[in-house]
């Protein structure tokens, strides 16, 4: 398994509610088994002469572990009912598509494989005594460690119910969100503009291209691309002298049927190469942001829109997602946008692709919560603080003009918004700083 398929593994798993938990309650039930074996190499009545630890019987170990069993599970149960409300109010207020920032919350997979660990522990433990000897002592150790795991889980409940309270304040799922864009942009975009990346010579292809036989790699069922293995396209182009045409990037839906990748090749291609060529690309019921930058953005712009919306009607926190929003494409104009080509080790040109451009990011961010501003000014005008600041920052000549061409479009759609002069002058002359920071830049 490359590096490629293990990132793609890591995500599925950090993205689950039961990977934490699952840990936590396989190392319980380890140190269950492993405790009658410690206990058994300590010599007699030793208990008795540590505080703080179990020097009683086995009926009152029973009834200790047992407690502690009842209670733990119980406010387990409470537990998942305060995250699935929780994950309810996400879905309504922020949109279905931010549970994944919920589920993903390390804190809340913390406490709640706290709690099951506890229960697991001591209901395995219990077994482990013979209530029918009176003068048996009990397990000590075993009553001990479940004592404290019990005064943690007591800790973890305090701390949850605080953590709960916290995560679902929008401020704190904004900035979850505006964190894993950050991330995104690093990953697919590493390097500053001014670097010493230059931009490959496509060559070596065109053989291919005009002599070559044309196949088309077709996916065998639907869904979005969550992954696309771009090093597993390579290494099958190289090996058998193809050039392969990537045709989707991820986040598109594909359907049945519909064209993954178009390949060149000098000779007929094995059934077993073209399935490799599909197994690269990674399908799945929903979108995620592992490569799929827009998505990222995308819900942040949601929050945005949701929050405009008449039944919420929040403005302030449109205008913090849009500085979030604004963040993002200033760190990304700043950035290379890597080639179109990939070139094999011998650098002849194997892939060709294509990366989201920024006239899309716009369109799915500022064009899209520009729709719902309505008459709300101080959205507008952010909206155009964050083009006029992307602008300045942009090093690419294409990229100021798509940031004046974005502008000029919300200075036509907010001036016919507006319900009065007063509000269509100042969005004018905010406009205008705009289209001149562009020009500037």
């Amino acid at each position: 398994m490359n590096a490629d398929a293990l990132i793609q593994l890591w995500d599925r798993f950090r993205t689950s509610l039961w990977f934490l938990p699952a840990i936590m309650v396989s190392g319980a039930l380890g140190l269950a088994a492993a405790t009658p074996f410690i206990e058994g190499l300590m010599p007699d009545a030793w208990a008795d002469r540590i505080v703080l630890v179990f020097s009683g019987r086995a009926d009152g170990a029973r009834a200790v572990l047992t407690t502690i069993a009842t209670a733990t599970i119980g406010v387990a149960g409470v537990l998942f009912s305060m995250t699935i409300v929780s994950l309810q109010l996400a879905s309504s207020q922020f949109g279905p598509r931010l549970l994944r920032t919920f589920l993903r919350d390390r804190s809340n997979q913390l406490v709640l494989g706290t709690f099951l660990g506890t229960f697991l522990y001591c209901i395995v433990v219990l077994p482990s005594f013979d209530t029918s000897d009176d003068s048996q002592s009990g397990p000590n150790i075993a009553v001990t460690i479940a004592a404290l795991l019990a005064m943690a889980s007591l800790a973890m409940l305090v701390y949850f119910i605080d953590h709960v309270a916290q995560s679902i304040h929008v401020d704190a799922v904004i900035n979850s969100v505006s964190e894993e864009l950050g991330s995104v942009i690093d990953e697919l975009y590493p390097e500053n503009i001014g670097g010493d990346q230059d931009e490959p010579v496509a060559q070596g292809h065109e053989a291919l291209l005009h002599d070559g036989e044309l196949i088309n790699v077709l996916s065998e069922k639907s869904g979005y691309i969550r992954f696309l293995n771009g090093d597993q396209v390579l290494k099958c182009a190289k090996q058998h002298n193809l050039f392969v045409r990537i045709e989707l990037v991820p986040g598109a839906f594909v359907m049945h049927g519909e064209c993954l990748a178009t390949v060149w090749a000098r000779t007929s291609v094995p059934a077993a190469v073209t399935d490799a060529l599909k197994s690269a690309f990674v399908l799945g019921a929903h979108r995620t942001a592992l490569q799929d930058i827009l998505f990222a953005f995308e819900q942040i712009s949601e929050v945005a829109m949701r929050a405009m919306s008449p039944g919420i009607n929040d403005p302030t926190t449109a205008v913090h997602c849009v500085d979030r929003i604004g963040s993002g494409i200033t760190r990304l104009v700043g950035r290379d946008i890597p080639s179109k080509w990939r070139l094999d080790s011998e650098g002849v040109v194997r892939i060709e692709t294509e990366s989201v451009a920024l006239p899309a990011i716009l369109e799915s961010t500022v064009i899209a919560v520009s729709r719902t501003a309505g008459v709300h000014l101080p959205v507008w005008l952010r909206l155009l603080d964050v083009l006029r600041i992307a602008a300045r920052r942009a090093m690419r000549p294409g990229d100021s003009e798509i940031l004046r061409a974005c502008a000029s479009r919300l200075a036509e759609h907010g001036d016919a918004e507006m319900g009065c002069d007063g509000d269509r002058d100042r969005l004018r002359v905010a406009a205008s700083w705009t289209l001149q920071a562009g020009q500037s830049a």
